[in-house]
C-alpha cells in the first residue's frame, strides 16, 4: 500500500478556551462570555463576546483586564480583542460589569495548541512522481492528527496520551476514536457528496485543554498519461507523450500509466488494459499496460491509440487516454 506524503495540506487548529465565571450570588447567568474564534492560535489576535438577555449591556459600565493588568474601561464595551501568547502559554482575561443594584464578573482562561491534519490517498502514482497521491472515487485515505499542546506542567503532552474523537460528515466513528489512536482509514461511502467531511477532536483529560479541527477530502477522475519505453533505459518518466506524437523510427513502445487507482502498482491484478488502434480492438495486448506499435508502410499517416483502464473492484474508478501518433513518409 502506498500513501502519497501532503505538505502541509492541512490546516492548523487551536483548542477552545477554559472558561471560569463568577457572579453574584442569586443570579443565575444573567450574563455569558464566548470567545471568537473558538479556537484561537497561538499569537493570533482573539476576542471576548459578552452577551446577556437580562442585562442591558449597552448601559453598563465594562471593564476588560487581561493577565491582571487594566486595559479598557467603557460603557457598553461589549467585546475586548487580544493577542494570545506563544504555544503553552495562558492568558487570563477578566471582565466586570456594573450599573445600579448589579456587579458581575467573569473570566475566560486561553491556552492556545496546535494540531495539524495530514491526508493521504491510497492510490497509485509512477515511480519519480513528485506530486501528492490524490483520493479518487471509491477510494482510500488516511488522516494524521499531530498535536501540539503544552501542559499545565510547561512539557509537551504526548501524541498517545490524548483522546482522538473522529467523525465522519458529522457523525461519531467509535471504533476509529479513543486514547492514542491518532490516524483515522475511511474510504469513501456517499457519491452524492462532493467530498468527505472529517472532524476530530483532541482532548487532553488532565489538563482540561481540547482542540478540533476539520477537513474536506474531495475525490478526483483517475487519469492515464503515455509514457515511451526505450528497450535501453527502460520507461521515460521524466517526459509523458502529449496528445500528439510524431514516430521518427520504425517502431515504438508506449505505456499507459494510471495516477490515482486503487492499486499497488500498474500491474496489479485488478487494473484492466483495453486498447484500440483507430477504434479497433487490440486484443493481443488485452490486459498490457503497453503496447508496441510498428510502421506498416512506407508512407506518412497518423493513427489515433486509445486505452481504456478500470479498477474492476470499484466501478468509479476508471478512464481514457487518447495519443495521435503521426509518422512521416520514409526517404528512400
Amino acid at each position: 500500500m502506498r500513501f502519497g506524503i501532503t505538505a502541509f495540506l492541512l490546516a492548523l487548529i487551536m483548542l477552545p478556551a477554559v472558561v471560569t465565571a463568577q457572579g453574584v450570588p442569586g443570579i443565575s447567568d444573567p450574563i455569558t462570555i464566548s470567545l471568537s474564534p473558538e479556537n484561537p492560535r497561538p499569537e493570533s489576535t482573539a476576542t471576548v463576546i459578552l452577551q446577556s438577555f437580562s442585562v442591558d449591556l449597552d448601559a453598563t459600565l465594562i471593564t476588560w483586564t487581561i493577565n491582571g493588568k487594566k486595559s479598557s474601561s467603557a460603557v457598553g464595551q461589549k467585546s475586548f480583542s487580544f493577542n494570545t501568547g506563544k504555544l503553552g502559554s495562558v492568558s487570563r482575561v477578566d471582565v466586570s460589569a456594573t450599573s445600579p443594584g448589579i456587579s458581575i464578573t467573569r473570566s475566560i482562561i486561553v491556552r492556545p495548541a496546535d494540531v495539524s491534519l495530514l491526508w493521504e490517498a491510497d492510490t497509485y502514482t509512477p515511480p519519480f512522481y513528485r506530486g501528492k497521491a490524490l483520493h479518487s472515487y471509491n477510494g482510500s485515505f488516511r488522516v494524521t492528527a499531530i498535536p501540539e499542546m503544552i501542559g499545565t506542567n510547561g512539557k509537551k503532552i504526548d501524541a498517545k496520551d490524548l483522546i482522538y474523537t473522529w467523525k465522519k460528515n458529522g457523525l461519531v466513528v467509535a471504533d476509529s476514536s479513543g486514547y492514542g489512536k491518532n490516524q483515522f482509514i475511511s474510504s469513501q461511502t456517499s457519491y452524492l457528496r462532493e467530498g468527505e467531511d472529517i472532524t476530530v477532536e483532541v482532548s487532553a483529560p488532565r489538563d482540561s485543554i481540547v482542540a478540533s479541527r476539520s477537513i474536506t477530502i474531495k475525490p478526483v477522475v483517475p487519469k492515464i498519461l503515455f509514457y515511451e519505453k526505450n528497450g535501453l533505459y527502460g520507461t521515460l518518466y521524466g517526459s509523458a507523450l502529449g496528445s500528439r506524437f510524431n514516430l521518427g523510427q520504425d517502431e515504438i513502445t508506449v505505456s499507459a500509466e494510471p495516477y490515482f487507482f486503487s492499486a499497488s502498482s500498474k500491474s496489479s491484478s485488478n487494473i484492466s488494459y483495453s486498447w484500440k488502434l483507430n477504434n479497433s480492438s487490440v486484443p493481443s495486448f488485452a490486459g498490457e499496460n503497453e503496447i508496441t506499435l510498428r510502421r506498416d508502410s512506407d508512407t506518412a499517416g497518423r493513427s489515433n491509440l486509445s486505452v481504456v483502464v478500470q479498477n474492476q473492484n470499484k466501478l468509479l474508478q476508471g478512464a481514457k487516454g487518447d495519443i495521435l501518433i503521426s509518422f512521416d513518409a520514409k526517404n528512400r
